[in-house]
């Protein structure tokens, strides 16, 4: 069984609320993401990106964030660049209750917009 999700976000709502709650990084981000977003001159883009794939990864496993936070899912880059999703303790056990065997996400941006897809397969 497969099992897709999708989010799209405007860049400048991201920027809106980073500039108006100081926050707002580590309330989404680990601290790997962190490193991988704030190393860049404009680190907006890639936490919007980051943001979007959360929201996707949540939908494909047909979640809220109730009882988790975005923290319990890391988007970090493998060893070529591409985005990979690690799960907290937390969100493993879903994924096993709900027969997931993984999930893969891609992220795209343009000027205005960080979007990202996220397909899961199953039993």
């Amino acid at each position: 069984m497969l099992y897709i999700g999708t989010d799209i976000i405007e860049i400048s709502r991201v920027r809106t609320a980073a500039a108006r709650h100081p926050s707002f990084y580590d309330k989404i981000l680990t601290e790997r993401e962190k490193t991988c977003c704030l190393g860049k001159s404009d680190p907006v883009p890639t936490l919007a990106g980051r943001f979007a794939a959360k929201e996707a990864v949540l939908k494909c496993m047909g979640l809220g964030l109730r009882g988790l936070s975005w923290r319990d899912l890391e988007v970090i880059p493998d060893g070529q660049g591409a985005p990979q999703v690690l799960f907290s303790e937390n969100i493993k056990k879903i994924l096993e209750d709900k027969r997931i065997k993984y999930i893969k996400v891609s992220i795209s941006h343009s000027r205005d917009y960080a979007m990202a897809v996220a397909v899961g397969e199953g039993d």
